[in-house]
């Protein structure tokens, strides 16, 4: 379900990791929590961040590798570039759309920069 809107990945994200905390580290059994995820998976993560400040305190380690952070709005190799809007338009992906920076005409309110401009208040120790 990755070609619907990124926000609604992380929500999802966060009720599955406060599930899966429910159900396997129930009440002070929880030790640390470390996200890594690679391409998008770091942007849901990012995501999902906002909605787990619970856990605020067990928050240990958010490593990406390869997530487009800034969004993917240039590329000088034309054919990327025609591939990537094709799929936008036969997938109807709004998730290809969030990266590319073209899910709003003012890039102040596309779903990366509100992302980069979400306030999580971790403690990091």
């Amino acid at each position: 379900m990755t070609d619907g809107e990124i926000e609604d990945m992380g929500v999802r994200l966060s009720e599955e990791v406060r599930s899966y905390i429910k159900e396997w580290c129930p009440g002070p059994n929880l030790g640390r929590l470390s996200f890594i995820g690679h391409s998008l998976g770091g942007l849901i993560i990012r995501a999902a961040l906002p909605y787990l400040e619970e856990y605020k305190d067990k928050m240990h380690l958010f490593m990406t590798f390869s997530s487009p952070h800034l969004g993917y709005l240039y590329n000088p190799n034309k054919i990327i570039d025609a591939g990537l809007w094709l799929l936008k338009k036969w997938k109807k992906s709004t998730c290809l759309g969030q990266l590319s920076l073209t899910d709003n005409k003012n890039y102040e309110e596309t779903l990366i920069y509100r992302l980069s401009e979400y306030k999580v208040n971790f403690c990091y120790g």
